[in-house]
């Protein structure tokens, strides 16, 4: 379903109607943001990425992001281009997101959804995670408007002060594990991200941040991004 589109991107969910094969986050919603004029393993090899969907991001434009845009993301794109998603009014995000977890951001950052719409989203649900690059771009009443309901991601240890610095939760992708934070359950334990919901920003301000290994197969481009 088409949650949100504009001129440059769009915003579709999926996993509502089935449970997820993803054995990480467990049966969520998924968001996914798109660009509108290229498709995302164009978008990748171009850089194209790094300056829409992916702003902020070190490692977009295959950098060490572990996600494989031939796959889920090109068939997503591919399908909405082909007209295949209906369009989800607010007045059914009720009953479209009653009793689920919403994964906002399985690609994409999601502070390019209108605040409104994740305040709306995030009321229906049963709990929520998410994740976004682009808070030191922003004005920081902005950024702390989205880290209330997300995590800012981190990846080097300037970026990871900044964001404690500002009051703001943060997910770190690192090999070094900061001090005050709590290793990803999904690794630690094997907790599916939908039973945890530890990553839901500032709504969860009395709980540590999150430190994660960099994962996938480009691990190693991930710790260079990470360590730089």
């Amino acid at each position: 379903m088409i949650i949100f589109e504009n001129k440059e991107l769009f915003v579709v969910a999926t996993g509502h109607d089935r449970p997820s094969s993803n054995r990480k986050t467990g049966p969520m919603v998924q968001l996914w943001i798109l660009s509108q004029d290229m498709d995302p393993v164009q978008s990748v090899k171009t850089g194209h990425d790094a300056q829409t969907v992916c702003a902020g991001c070190p490692f977009a434009s295959g950098n060490g992001c572990y996600v494989n845009v031939g796959q889920s993301p090109l068939s997503i794109w591919r399908a909405y281009k082909r007209g295949s998603y209906g369009k989800l009014m607010p007045k059914e995000y009720s009953q479209f997101f009653k009793g689920k977890t919403v994964r906002f951001g399985a690609y994409g950052n999601p502070s390019l959804i209108p605040l409104a719409i994740v305040k709306a989203i995030a009321s229906a649900s049963n709990g929520w995670t998410g994740y976004f690059h682009n808070w030191k771009e922003m004005q920081p009443a902005m950024a702390r408007a989205y880290g209330q309901y997300f995590m800012v991601s981190t990846e080097t240890e300037e970026s990871r002060c900044k964001a404690d610095s500002a009051g703001l939760r943060y997910f770190h992708v690192s090999p070094l594990k900061p001090e005050n934070a709590i290793e990803c359950l999904s690794d630690a334990k094997g907790i599916t991200c939908e039973k945890c919901k530890l990553c839901a920003g500032l709504s969860k301000s009395r709980l540590p941040s999150v430190w994660i290994n960099p994962h996938g197969s480009k691990k190693s481009k991930a710790e260079l991004a990470a360590l730089n």
